[in-house]
């Protein structure tokens, strides 16, 4: 009975180990609840698992990415991963499944399988057409900009010159379609813009801000209002830049657009081209002044103008006198005008100090009378008089910027005196004597600061 015992044992040591060879030599497969994208694939050899991901690729490689590109005015067609270069490594994906023998399937000693993650590597990319369609929908150069619309500030960000990053495109494909995304950013390699995008993002406030208003209906000279306003509107100037006024309006021409409107000279009403746009540059040096901008350079008419108070006027004359202000802050500034019926305003757009408040006094007035000339003219009616120009009282004064922190001044800037000549009163008689006199001539006393 025990010798029975002895090799009834040693057979079932026999067969089990028999068993056990033979399930040494089954090759290892997928452990259960392997997927990929919803399909099953447990159970499978590794070269069975390669097969069945080989015709899973088959069809995924059709499946299309839509590339992404801000600098294109209308964004190219879908693209298939094929076409983009993207493709599996079946080396790595399969070195990262875990196979289990089939002894190991016996005894039940499976882990959670749970999906296949797919490996992707990059090959070379057919983007002949993609470079084409670029090339034709490429957006215009344009530099960065700022506009004030309905109360709210507007940002544009700079697009500059660039080309597809050809090389990186795959890449950029491949991360896509590992994240699960349906689109990707296109790489490009671009031109380092002037202002970036983060610091324009500082402009959010109205810093500074003026209006005058004049008479829509002179045609000519609302239209060199226009004009000059529109090319100072949007004007960004980063710490320390400066906007001169005569280099960004350019020469006033006829073939630039202005036209023929009153102008002064010499003390009289006369007509020039640009003839208004003096309004445009008085009211941007307030708007400068209110928005604490360094004043490079201005210069008061020869006589005052109807639109702003004596010491707050700003005249021009392309080659000869500007107004030039300067961002003298640590924060980009932008400069935008807007024309409405009759009136012209201008902001300064910036990052407000709520603490801060500025503001423009006029001191040291005086005044002296004209003289009175008159002109022979053979078609004035005997004994009548006909006024040629209604001349010009003599003025000065001092214009001064004041700084308040918290109602506290802290500072009283002298922006230097403005002079206004005395210019004739010009009266067309006949057989009339030419001549001239001085009446209610005054002596300027001292400027002293207030």
């Amino acid at each position: 009975m025990r010798k029975f015992i002895i090799f009834g044992l040693t057979g079932v040591g026999l067969l089990a180990g028999a068993f056990a060879g033979v399930l040494a030599l089954m090759p290892p497969k997928t452990p259960p609840g392997l997927t990929l994208e919803g399909t099953g694939l447990a159970g499978l050899t590794r070269s069975e698992l390669r097969t069945r991901l080989e015709e899973w690729w088959s069809r995924k490689k059709e499946e299309r990415l839509t590339p992404h590109c801000a600098n294109l005015a209308e964004p190219p067609l879908p693209m298939s991963l094929s076409r983009l270069g993207v493709r599996p490594d079946w080396n790595a994906t399969l070195a990262g499944v875990r196979f289990e023998s089939a002894l190991e399937s016996l005894l039940g000693r499976s882990a959670e399988a749970g999906k296949v993650r797919i490996v992707w590597a990059t090959g070379t990319a057919d983007l002949g057409r993609l470079e084409q369609f670029i090339t034709e929908n490429a957006l215009a150069p344009r530099p960065a900009s700022v506009r004030y619309d309905g109360g709210r500030v507007v940002r544009e960000p700079e697009i500059t010159p660039f080309r597809l990053a050809s090389a990186r495109v795959s890449v950029a494909a491949a991360r896509a379609v590992e994240a699960g995304l349906t689109e990707f950013d296109l790489p490009i390699e671009a031109e380092p813009p002037r202002i970036a995008s983060d610091v324009l993002d500082r402009i959010t406030d109205v810093i500074g801000e003026f209006t005058t208003k004049f008479n829509a209906g002179n045609r000519n000279r609302s239209g060199n209002i226009r004009i000059a306003a529109e090319r100072l509107n949007g004007q960004i100037l980063l710490p320390g830049e400066t906007l001169s006024f005569n280099e960004t309006v350019g020469r006033r021409t006829q073939s630039a657009g202005f036209r023929l409107a009153g102008i002064y000279s010499k003390g009289r009403h006369e007509v020039g081209i640009g003839g208004g746009i003096c309004q445009v540059s008085g009211t941007l040096f307030n708007a400068a002044l209110l928005a604490n901008m360094e004043i490079v350079s201005r210069r008061s008419h020869s006589m005052p103008v109807p639109y702003l108070s004596i010491g707050r006027d700003a005249t021009v004359d392309f080659g000869s006198v500007d107004i030039a202000v300067r961002n003298n802050s640590d924060s980009p500034l932008a400069i935008v005008s807007e024309v409405d019926g009759g009136t012209l305003t201008f902001r300064v757009l910036g990052r407000k100090d709520p603490e801060v408040e500025v503001s423009v006094i006029t001191t040291d007035h005086s005044s002296w009378g004209h003289s009175l000339t008159y002109v022979d003219d053979p078609s004035v009616e005997p004994g009548t008089e006909k006024i040629i120009e209604k001349g010009s009282t003599g003025r000065r004064c001092v214009t001064w910027r004041i700084v308040r922190r918290n109602g506290e001044e802290v500072s009283r800037e002298n922006l230097g005196v403005s002079y206004y000549r005395a210019w004739p009163k010009i009266v067309a008689r006949r057989d009339g004597v030419a001549a001239a006199f001085d009446d209610d001539l005054f002596v300027m006393p001292p400027l002293d600061p207030p």
